[in-house]
């Protein structure tokens, strides 16, 4: 009878593959060098995330810019050229220019993600603005919205209408964020208000 291993199917990918990977265990050359590829590898990585965190800054610099020059943040027509760009720079480095785009796409959503954290003022930031019923979903979404763009906003519930007068004093802008039935009647209990000062009135009209 042969020997066990002249039994099997010497010509099998798999019992193939197991005589490589033993002749592998067994050779401290092979092993070195594999160590050494994994070695580079590794620095490779941490380039990559250099690289990675060196874009992040400068897209965040971008987007300080067109918050400053009061400029659109995505540009539809820059994406476009820059993912064509892109593609044929992986397709003539003999990568998979899917594969490149997918990874630019993800990080580029993070660059909007991280341009989109403020919002350009276009007034005196100096002077509050006041939401009226502001803890609800709307006025919370507002007040956020006002917060990144440099404004002081109050907030005023019906249990701070003892701070009303001071806080309405040098309001900018006043919001009503409360239930359309209430809205006239807070209105016309709202202390005096600076001549310059804009009302508005942002209730929903929609029903359950």
């Amino acid at each position: 009878m042969r020997p066990f291993f002249l039994q099997r199917d010497c010509q099998h990918p798999l019992w193939l593959a197991q005589c490589a990977l033993c002749v592998c265990n067994r050779d401290p050359t092979v092993s070195a060098s594999l160590s050494e590829l994994r070695t580079q590898i590794d620095q490779l990585d941490q380039r990559l995330i250099a690289l990675l965190a060196e874009r992040a800054s400068l897209t965040r610099a971008v987007g300080e810019y067109k918050h400053r020059n009061r400029l659109p943040l995505y540009v539809p027509e820059r994406e476009a050229q820059l993912l064509g760009e892109r593609r044929e720079q992986a397709r003539a480095a003999g990568l998979d220019p899917a594969l490149l785009e997918d990874i630019l796409r993800r990080v580029m959503r993070d660059s909007y993600a991280s341009q989109q954290s403020q919002f350009p003022a276009t007034g005196n930031t100096e002077r509050p603005v006041v939401i009226v019923g502001g803890g609800g979903a709307l006025g919370q979404l507002l007040s956020s919205f006002f917060e990144r763009s440099g404004y002081p906003v109050q907030v005023l519930e019906k249990d701070d209408w003892a701070q009303a007068p001071a806080w309405f004093a040098n309001a900018g802008l006043v919001l009503m964020a409360v239930p359309i039935e209430h809205t006239c009647a807070i209105i016309r209990a709202l202390p005096a208000l600076p001549a310059d000062c804009i009302l508005a009135d942002i209730t929903s009209i929609k029903r359950a």
